[in-house]
């Protein structure tokens, strides 16, 4: 198993998921942060917001693509309002999971930053 510095904590007050998803997730990696990210997103109220900074993530492999996909539709059924991918300057690993976001279909709007300052500006906007 490769345990990467990926993160998931939740912002009760501003009923926000924060995701960090750093270098390259194998399978069991993958799982790990699904469940971490299931637990949290359980922990908001419908309409919640995510904030995913995704600047110094890896593309991973099909099967861990799939298990990201889930999240995706974790979300979705949760009631996600909004999702804020921080990408920087080199959005590789966003697109990859902007992608896997659009190829489900889901209800929340989402889009990419390059900062931090400017996905909170968004999803703190009504």
């Amino acid at each position: 198993m490769l345990l990467t510095k990926s993160s998931v904590r939740v912002d009760p007050a501003k009923n926000r998921v924060y995701l960090v998803m750093e270098g390259l997730h194998d399978l069991d990696e993958a799982r790990r942060m699904r469940d971490a990210y299931a637990s949290a997103v359980a922990q908001c109220a419908r309409g919640f917001t995510v904030l995913a900074d995704v600047r110094d993530y890896r593309p991973g492999s099909e099967e861990v693509q799939a298990v990201h996909a889930e999240a995706v539709k974790i979300a979705a059924r949760h009631g996600a309002r909004r999702v804020a991918r921080v990408t920087g300057e080199t959005p590789l690993g966003g697109m990859q999971i902007q992608r896997i976001a659009q190829g489900e279909h889901v209800s929340y709007e989402s889009r990419a930053f390059k900062t931090i300052d400017a996905a909170e500006a968004y999803l703190d906007a009504p």
